[in-house]
C-alpha cells in the first residue's frame, strides 16, 4: 500500500507491504513480518518554521558471525526487525541575502525485538547552523554545531558534540579550494574513555565541476589524532552514471539506520532515467517503480553489514559503483571495502556486539546485477555477489558468494509473476560456521 501527497506546505510518501510467511506442515512456522516506511515534511510558518518526519521498519541481520540472508523465509536466528522513529522541527531565516540560519531539534527512537537490547535507544540532538547566502560567490561558509545524547537501554549513555567551521573558495570558474577546521568530542557513560575520543579536525583540498554532470573532490587532514581522507567523484552520461568515493567518520549502528541507503535499486535507476524525465522527479519516479515492477530487479545491491552494537566506532569505506542503461538491458555493479574500529579500544561495554570479539572489523564485496528484457513481457535477471567479513583478532575469516537467476512474466498490466532460484555459501576458516542455503521461490505480485 502506497500514499503519496505533495502540496504547497506538505510532502508525504508511505509505503507498507506486510509479509505473511504460512507453514506447509503446521502453525508453528508461521509468522508476520512488518515492512514499512514513511517520511513527510510540513511547512508550519511560511519560511520560517519546519518540520520534517519519518517512520520505518524491518528486518536486518543482527551480527557478522551468525548467518547472513536477504530473505525472511529461512529462520536463520540472527534475524531482527528494527523499528526507528523520528521528528525534528526547526527554524530557518535567511539575513538578507548574507546569511542563512538554521536551528533543528531531533527526536528519534530505535527498537529491535532481539534478544539483545543493544539496540534499543533513545536520541536527541540539536544542530545549529550558520551559512553564507547568495551574496558569496567567490568565497561560501559554513558554521556548524551538533550535539547529540544517546540513552540505550541497558542504561548506558554516550554523547556527542562536533564544532566545525569549513569554506570554499573560487579560483577558477570551475575549481575551488576547500578547507575545514573543528574539535570533535565523544563520551560513554561508565567508560574510561581513551583520550583518542577526542580531538580537533581539519583538512583541506579541492573541487572540481567541469561539467553539470561531472565533479570531483579530495582532501587530506586529520581526525582523532589520525590521517583522514575523504574522496568523492560522480559522473553522468545519457546512458550511463559512475561514482566512486571513500568517507571516514564516527558513527553508531543506530545512526546508519537513518541514513539513506546509496545501494538500492530504485536509487541507480533514478539516475539513470535521469535524462529522461530531467525536470518531472515525479514522472520519473513512477517511471522507476513501472520498470522494477515490470522487470522483477532485486531491492538492492551488496553493501557493508550494519551489525548491532551500541558503541561508538570510527568508519572508513571505500566504494565504487557504475549503472549502465540499454535498450533492453541493465547493468548495475558496485564494489566496497569498509573497516570499522572501535573507539573505546578493549574496553568492552554492554551491548557491543561483534566489537566484543575483535575491535577492528573489515568488510569487503562487490555484487552485479543484470536484467535483460526479453520481450515486452518478459525479462531475465541475474545477480552476482561476493563478500569477505575478517574479524582479525580471533582470526576469522568469512568468504560469501550469492548467485541468484530469475524469469519474471508481465500477464496483465497490473499482474506479474516470476520463478527465480537463488544459492548462497559461506566458506568459513572455521569450519562450524560454513553453511550453504539453495532456494526455488515463485512469486505472483498483483498492484492495485
Amino acid at each position: 500500500i502506497s500514499i503519496a501527497a505533495t502540496g504547497p506546505q506538505l510532502r508525504f510518501k508511505a509505503t507498507y507491504d506486510p509479509e505473511f510467511i504460512y507453514s506447509a506442515r503446521g502453525e508453528i512456522g508461521n509468522h508476520v513480518f512488518q515492512h514499512g516506511k514513511a517520511v513527510g515534511n510540513a511547512e508550519l510558518s511560511n519560511e520560517l518554521l519546519f518540520l520534517d518526519f519519518g517512520a520505518n521498519v524491518n528486518q536486518v541481520d543482527v551480527s557478522l558471525q551468525g548467518p547472513l540472508t536477504t530473505s525472511n523465509v529461512n529462520n536463520t536466528g540472527n534475524r531482527a526487525t528494527v523499528e526507528t522513529f523520528f521528528v525534528s522541527p526547526y527554524l530557518r531565516h535567511d539575513f538578507g541575502s548574507d546569511v542563512q540560519a538554521e536551528a533543528r531539534f531531533t527526536n528519534d527512537v530505535v527498537n529491535s525485538d532481539a534478544s539483545s537490547t543493544s539496540l534499543n535507544s533513545v536520541a536527541d540532538r540539536v544542530n545549529l547552523g550558520l551559512k553564507s547566502g547568495p551574496a558569496y560567490r567567490l568565497l561560501t561558509w559554513n558554521l556548524d554545531y551538533a550535539s547529540e545524547t544517546i540513552i540505550y537501554g541497558s542504561g548506558q549513555d554516550t554523547s556527542i558534540d562536533v564544532a566545525i567551521a569549513s569554506a570554499r573558495r573560487l579560483i577558477t570558474a570551475n575549481v575551488g579550494l576547500l578547507t575545514k577546521v573543528g574539535y570533535e568530542h565523544y563520551n560513554t557513560s561508565g567508560v574510561i574513555v581513551p583520550s583518542s575520543t577526542e580531538g580537533p579536525i581539519w583538512s583541506a583540498g579541492f573541487d572540481w565541476t567541469p561539467t553539470p554532470r561531472t565533479r570531483l573532490s579530495a582532501t587530506a587532514g586529520q581526525q582523532l589524532h589520525r590521517d583522514a581522507y575523504s574522496f568523492d567523484f560522480t559522473h553522468r552520461t545519457r546512458l550511463t552514471t559512475w561514482s566512486a568515493g571513500h568517507i571516514q567518520n564516527v558513527t553508531t549502528t543506530r545512526s546508519k539506520f537513518f541514513e539513506p541507503t546509496t545501494t538500492t535499486t530504485e536509487g541507480y535507476l533514478d539516475t539513470l532515467f535521469l535524462a529522461q524525465f530531467p525536470d518531472d522527479p515525479v514522472a520519473r519516479q513512477k517511471a522507476v517503480d513501472d520498470y522494477i515492477a515490470r522487470t522483477g530487479l532485486p531491492s538492492s545491491l551488496r553493501a557493508p553489514i550494519n551489525f548491532f552494537s551500541s558503541e561508538l566506532f570510527l568508519v572508513k569505506r571505500w566504494q565504487a559503483s557504475v549503472g549502465i542503461l540499454g535498450v533492453r538491458n541493465v547493468l548495475i555493479a558496485n564494489v566496497f571495502q569498509e573497516v570499522s574500529e572501535a573507539l573505546v579500544g578493549n574496553t568492552v561495554q554492554p551491548g557491543a556486539g561483534d566489537f566484543v570479539t575483535s575491535n577492528t572489523i573489515k568488510q569487503i564485496g562487490a555484487s552485479l546485477v543484470w536484467n535483460w528484457l526479453l520481450t515486452a513481457q518478459n525479462a531475465w535477471n541475474l545477480s552476482v555477489a561476493y563478500s569477505r567479513n575478517e574479524l582479525p583478532e580471533i582470526g576469522r575469516i568469512d568468504n560469501l558468494t550469492y548467485v541468484g537467476m530469475g524469469l519474471t512474466r508481465q500477464f496483465q498490466p497490473r499482474l506479474s509473476g516470476s520463478l527465480n532460484y537463488r544459492r548462497q555459501h559461506d566458506d568459513s576458516n572455521q569450519s562450524a560456521f560454513s553453511y550453504t542455503e539453495n532456494a526455488v521461490f515463485a512469486t505472483l505480485r498483483l498492484r492495485l
